[in-house]
């Protein structure tokens, strides 16, 4: 062995002998949780001695694109950091042909072609199973999983995806379910858009009762203090009862009377104030829809009043539960600015609708740039059940990534 050789080997050996109580000090000392994996990841002594969790508060961390399948390997997933412009691959293999249907408190809600849902952490890799779809009344499993008709093989699986892909519309979470034993997952399902809930431990969906008819649609959901808020498609406001039902809160907002399709969300812009957003898409030809701008409306008074500016803040919505962050800790970041992905589920079986409508609207031009995404191998899905229109045919597909992202935090 070469003395260059020696002093490498010297050299490593004593930082991996450092004391465990001041390799924690040093890793409390980051502000940015990659940084803090990083540290982690050096050696075996570091993961030993440095804390699963930080001691201290990072800074509200930004969350990762969470990107499709990594070049010819089903198993990796890639997450997109926007502070450093950095794509980091994980292997993930649990979430291969998986649909996620949201993403919250740094965990992924994936939907199997299966009546399974679960919840993933993509970094922990740890799986935890919520009651099946079947147990919701309007699920088909008589026919498309129990076969009870003898349909054609590749019909049942065309069907399955379609299930797969549609049946939940978005899903998110109360709390962490690695610091909450109690938490409480909530869906939007059928073509009705209800909801429904299951709390840890539950065998089965509980679906909230409707008092109105016909049914509201919602869109969006937001646990605040504690309760749930849900957006329907015309902007009004329910919360949750203990009763299980959901009466109003809110109405809507007096919005744009222009056309085009709008879709809402819910967000919490500080512990005071509570936020919708109205996203407006026009309609484009061969991709039949585009994010033309948003409108955002804080409840002031018991009323809705048009908030012109977030000020420092940063919204990311989508298939996300809606986050609010501060961009005055990542230079690489914009504030007033609202990053999106596409969310519009279409029931149609017969050619993919969603995939490219993502980007980033600045509410002070309200102009909308590109995510500005670096290249990216993509494999797609093995099997999509997808049967192409033939104006489909004249999309640039280069402007498609399937399955569409999705914004999610890292936690362990």
């Amino acid at each position: 062995m070469s003395t260059e050789e020696t002093g490498k080997l010297n050299m490593s050996s004593t930082w991996a002998e450092l004391p465990p109580e001041l390799l924690q000090v040093i890793a409390d000392k980051h502000t940015n949780y990659v940084d803090y994996l990083v540290t982690r990841a050096v050696c075996g002594s570091w993961q030993s001695a440095i804390a699963k969790r930080p001691h201290n508060h990072l800074l509200c961390q930004l969350p990762f694109l969470l990107l499709p399948y990594y070049q010819n390997n089903p198993d990796r997933r890639g997450f997109y950091n926007i502070s450093d412009d950095k794509i980091y691959v994980l292997e993930l293999p649990e979430a291969y042909e998986k649909r996620c249907c949201g993403s919250s408190h740094g965990w992924l809600i994936m939907v199997e072609d299966s009546p399974s849902i679960f919840l993933l952490n993509p970094l922990t890799r740890e799986r935890i199973e919520l009651p099946a779809l079947s147990t919701f009344s309007i699920f088909p499993t008589d026919v498309v999983f129990e076969n009870s008709r003898n349909l054609n093989e590749n019909f049942i699986m065309r069907e399955k995806f379609h299930i797969r892909d549609t049946f939940i519309v978005k899903a998110i979470l109360s709390s962490d379910p690695s610091l909450d034993t109690n938490f409480m997952a909530v869906v939007i399902y059928g073509v009705n858009e209800n909801l429904a809930f299951c709390r840890s431990g539950d065998a089965a969906w509980t679906v909230i009762d409707e008092t109105t008819s016909p049914p509201r649609r919602y869109k969006d959901a937001l646990f605040r203090a504690g309760k749930l808020f849900a957006v329907d498609q015309t902007g009004g406001i329910s919360i949750l009862t203990e009763e299980n039902t959901m009466i109003r809160f809110a109405d809507p907002p007096l919005v744009s009377s222009r056309t085009g399709y709008k879709q809402w969300y819910l967000a919490s812009y500080s512990e005071e104030e509570l936020l919708i957003v109205c996203r407006y898409r026009k309609v484009v030809p061969d991709y039949e829809y585009k994010t033309e701008r948003f409108e955002i409306y804080k409840l002031d008074d018991g009323g809705w009043k048009k908030k012109e500016s977030l000020g420092d803040k940063m919204l990311f919505l989508g298939g996300n539960g809606s986050l609010s962050i501060s961009a005055l800790d990542y230079s690489k970041c914009k504030g007033n600015c609202i990053y999106f992905t596409d969310d519009y589920i279409r029931l149609c079986k017969d050619y993919v609708w969603e995939g490219h409508d993502y980007g980033i609207y600045d509410i002070e031009d309200g102009n909308i740039r590109s995510l500005g995404l670096p290249s990216y191998p993509i494999k797609h899905p093995s099997f999509t059940g997808i049967f192409y229109f033939e104006h489909s045919l004249f999309r640039n597909t280069s402007f498609f990534i399937l399955p569409p992202p999705v914004w999610v935090t890292i936690s362990p």
